[in-house]
């Protein structure tokens, strides 16, 4: 839900109180003061932060059985793993049963206040129905992430940080990513995954879809996203006047379909006429299924895509059902080359007819 309001003067919320815990403390770097807005505006352009502590790495698999049903009973010796089509040594293995830390990470951007009690219905729903050993954190974006909720296994405290959500203005979606990947996911335990309700469409953040990508990539984090369909909705609101894009959408676009055009022109809305702006917001939106897509492979996760919000409670069911039942494998690559390239994944198991789903590959080291 990533457009922006035309005559938007909504004032920024003041994070306050222990609600909106920081992570880790003062996160300076990040442009982050002591209100607890931990993802206001971060600077691009750092060395991102690299999960594969001593070279392990590390991802989370799921087994779907040859009758459809979730496989829970699988040992080490059921999985085989290969790196670029080489077979790898299995160092480490986890069973369902391990723990998995969980951030809810919600849009709360300006079109969702007509939507955001029935988000936050779901979302609390979705903290109940989780396993007594996951922890879960709870983050909303919208010209800003907010941490409204550090991980933790408290029910009651978990779903009060759902009901302080409020709708803003603008969306810094890729911002969130990158901040979440870099900072809240240090504390996190080695399964983890992200539960996104979003379109994608970003219109506020610095980082762009690569640097954040990359980011959570290099986090060992499956990223589940709930896909909404705000599409419609963003271009009768383009036609009626009420919405506009911002020019960093504008931008996006240039970049993406219209590379040899003169970058001065998408500085400013009001330079295109209302035909231009409903196919530039097609577009975007074509971008950002896209990069939902990509995002959910490379870490493992998946993307579901939802038409109505009165559905989201199915959308979190399944999602739930499978964390519930992710395997965790680890391994020292037989490759020492630390050439920061992406290496394809490939895991079997030996059970007949099964499904396997797993990240597609991950970036090595560098020097």
């Amino acid at each position: 839900m990533s457009i922006i309001c035309s005559n938007d003067q909504a004032s920024r919320r003041m994070a306050t109180g222990l609600r909106r815990l920081l992570i880790g403390g003062a996160l300076i770097g990040l442009g982050i003061g002591p209100s607890g807005i931990f993802a206001q505006r971060p600077k691009p352009g750092g060395e991102p932060i690299v999960e594969l502590r001593s070279d392990l790495v590390s991802f989370t698999v799921s087994v779907i059985g040859p009758r459809g049903e979730r496989l829970r009973h699988l040992t080490r010796e059921d999985f085989l793993v290969y790196e670029d089509g080489e077979r790898q040594q299995i160092s480490h293995f986890a069973t369902v049963d391990a723990p998995v830390d969980i951030v809810l990470l919600l849009d709360t951007s300006g079109s969702m206040r007509g939507e955001l009690k029935t988000v936050q219905r779901a979302a609390a729903r979705f903290i109940e129905q989780m396993r007594p050993q996951d922890r879960v954190a709870i983050v909303e974006f919208n010209r800003e992430a907010i941490l409204h909720q550090d991980f933790t296994s408290e029910r009651k405290r978990a779903i009060g940080a759902v009901r302080d959500l409020r709708a803003g203005s603008a969306t810094a979606f890729y911002d969130a990513l990158a901040v979440v990947a870099d900072e809240l996911l240090r504390s996190a335990s080695e399964r983890k995954a992200i539960v996104a309700l979003t379109d994608g469409v970003d219109s506020a953040s610095v980082y762009d879809f690569s640097e954040a990508a990359r980011r959570l990539e290099q986090a060992a984090v499956a990223v589940y996203i709930v896909e909404l369909d705000t599409e419609a909705f963003v271009i009768g609101g383009i036609r009626r006047g009420e919405l506009t894009l911002s020019p960093a959408q504008l931008e996006r676009y240039r970049r993406a379909y219209r590379p040899q055009d003169l970058p001065l022109r998408y500085r400013n809305p009001f330079f295109f006429t209302e035909g231009e702006l409903v196919e530039i917001t097609r577009g975007l939106y074509r971008l950002a299924r896209q990069e939902l897509r990509q995002l959910a492979e490379r870490t493992g996760g998946r993307v579901y895509p939802l038409r109505q919000l009165s559905h989201l409670d199915q959308a979190y069911a399944e999602i739930q059902a499978e964390l519930g039942t992710l395997y965790s494998i680890g391994y020292y690559p037989s490759r020492q080359e630390r050439d920061g390239r992406w290496r394809s994944l490939r895991v079997e198991v030996t059970v007949a007819g099964a499904r396997v789903h797993a990240r597609s590959g991950y970036w090595a080291p560098s020097k």
